[in-house]
């Protein structure tokens, strides 16, 4: 057997049960999986949440131990504190909201090049990672920042940089409104993880034939196999051949 035969024998032993009946809902696109595996859930996150959904609580934990830090009644308190929303934000061991986002929309953009896409994710994709950028710039602005807490002797300064920290974490969460024009959100610019799920929510609604919530089945055995291709894998054995998250 020729080596240029495997993939093509790989990708139809991995579909075959689908195709028998082993799951019963028909297939859904492939497009549609990856849109799945940002707004709905993914294998490989804590409780195999989406990658959105991800950035959302993460985001949310960063929040809380930036306030609990802007109360804090000493120094040691509130650099241990701001280390905790550091991590919730930027730990790319445990989907921190940066890690989430980008995961979130690098599955868009698998979505877009599949072959499979409605000419409504394409269209969508690039726009969603351009609008999702400043929620990373955030995200790299709350680490730099700790950096300063962590090396700080002085209370008072420490307490200032706290405070823009719970800034940059509020607005990663709900947007911003740096354009003064007295509304949050008004521009990507502004944008946070309130706006961006809008963003997504939007394109699924416009998704024709329907979007459709995709069955977890589906959602957790999606795979790349070596030469490009997506299929499902037929021992349902849960994530990547190549390791792709």
């Amino acid at each position: 057997m020729t080596s240029s035969r495997l993939p093509a024998l790989m990708a139809i032993a991995l579909v075959l049960p689908v195709v028998a009946g082993c799951v019963s809902r028909r297939a859904p696109t492939v497009a549609h999986v990856h849109i799945g595996h940002a707004i709905t859930g993914v294998h490989v996150t804590p409780n195999k949440v989406g990658y959105l959904v991800s950035a959302e609580g993460r985001a949310q934990e960063t929040l809380d131990y930036s306030k609990k830090a802007a109360a804090a009644h000493d120094l040691a308190e509130m650099k241990h504190d701001i280390a905790l929303a550091t991590r919730a934000t930027n730990a790319d061991d445990a989907f921190g909201v940066k890690e989430s986002m980008i995961m979130a929309v690098n599955h868009i953009t698998f979505a877009a090049t599949s072959d499979d896409a409605t000419l409504n994710v394409q269209k969508a994709a690039p726009v969603f990672a351009a609008d999702s950028a400043r929620v990373i710039e955030r995200c790299d602005l709350i680490g730099l920042l700790n950096k300063d807490i962590q090396a700080s002797n002085s209370e008072k300064e420490a307490a200032l940089l706290v405070q823009e920290i719970a800034k940059l974490a509020q607005a990663n969460l709900s947007g911003d409104d740096s354009n003064g024009d007295g509304v949050v959100g008004s521009v990507p610019s502004e944008y946070g993880l309130l706006q961006l799920r809008k963003e997504l929510e939007a394109m699924v609604a416009r998704e024709k034939p329907p979007y459709v919530t995709v069955d977890q089945w589906y959602l957790f055995n999606l795979v790349k196999l070596p030469n490009g291709k997506w299929v499902f894998d037929k021992f349902g054995r849960g994530g990547n051949i190549e390791g792709y998250k």
